[in-house]
């Protein structure tokens, strides 16, 4: 197994809005709330006549390992979802990821991504991912893999069950880590020893800033002193930043044509992890990523991810 990620399932629905103020509340730009259910409620509710552009599969570290099937890659997950259609649905969306340690209990995630004249929030409904736990056969499983990729949960319990896993994890394997913006607001305090043991952090603009208090540079300079190897930084059209103890790596974006920006950084994370597991530089890394996640941006969801043909074009061009 090349890569085994661990994070959230969820449902993404994609809907048009006037405004990101909806059900008596303004949702701000870029930013993901998470609820227990009651505003999640209202909001459906309130969407009921919106229009409904999409519906996919979703999860930060179930995107990138989606990608990374995409290219050729054998990936796995492990991550909890329910027992019912949407879950089944959920389910099929991983495409060639091995799905067979998903737990399933109660009703799946569900994630509502508003969209508003080119501004996007994201509600999160977390449902069964509260749930999450591993048992000794997963880490014998984790432990298979030549690398394991971690992104957020939204519950204390299923964040003690990484660290747990973490902790029993050989030294041999990879970690690399997507805090997204719900670790991110835990801050350095809570989730300081996750990057300590990452070699590899995915972080954004507003992130870093959250985590840290810092701006990019600094920001990935602080992970560093954490215990992260490499730290980085996407900076959405301004492109991305690698920092080490010894380099600071600039790459520019791609030009695209954006349609929907929900999860292009798990997408870069996932160019960025198929050059670094192929021994490419880290600037070669950063510009395999920024592809990636410039494809991905042109639909809606999972509809344009990289596949093995993007991957083959884009090492024709760097030779």
């Amino acid at each position: 197994m090349d890569v085994i990620g661990i994070g959230a399932l969820n449902i993404d629905l994609f809907y048009e809005v006037p405004s990101l103020t909806l059900a008596g509340r303004t949702f701000e730009p870029g930013s993901e709330t998470m609820d227990d259910g009651t505003l999640f409620a209202q909001v459906s509710n309130e969407l009921a006549a919106a229009k409904l552009l999409a519906r996919s599969g979703g999860g930060s570290a179930a995107n990138t390992m989606v990608a990374l099937d995409r290219m050729g890659y054998t990936t796995g997950f492990l991550g909890v979802t329910g027992k019912d259609d949407d879950s089944r649905f959920l389910l099929d969306s991983m495409g060639g990821v091995d799905v067979s340690r998903v737990k399933r209990y109660r009703k799946p995630g569900m994630c509502i991504s508003m969209l508003s004249r080119g501004e996007r929030s994201l509600l999160a409904l977390p449902n069964s991912n509260d749930l999450f736990s591993f048992a000794p056969e997963d880490l014998e499983y984790l432990g298979s893999a030549r690398a394991v990729h971690l992104s957020s949960f939204s519950s204390d319990s299923a964040l003690l069950m990484q660290k747990q896993i973490l902790d029993l994890l050989d030294d041999e394997v990879l970690i690399s880590f997507a805090p997204g913006e719900k670790y991110a607001r835990r801050g350095m305090e809570q989730i300081g020893d996750v990057i300590g043991l990452s070699r590899i952090v995915f972080v954004n603009r507003r992130e870093t800033a959250l985590l840290t208090g810092l701006p990019p540079v600094e920001g990935c300079q602080a992970l560093l002193d954490a215990g992260a190897k490499v730290a980085v930084c996407t900076l959405g059209d301004s492109g991305s930043v690698i920092v080490t103890r010894n380099s600071e790596i600039r790459v520019p974006a791609k030009k695209a044509v954006v349609v929907d920006t929900t999860g292009a950084g798990d997408v870069y994370a996932a160019g960025f992890l198929a050059g670094y597991l192929d021994g490419a530089t880290l600037e070669v890394c950063g510009e395999i990523g920024a592809a990636a996640a410039a494809l991905s941006i042109s639909a809606y969801g999972r509809g344009n991810y990289p596949d093995e043909r993007f991957l083959r074009k884009y090492a024709r061009e760097l030779d």
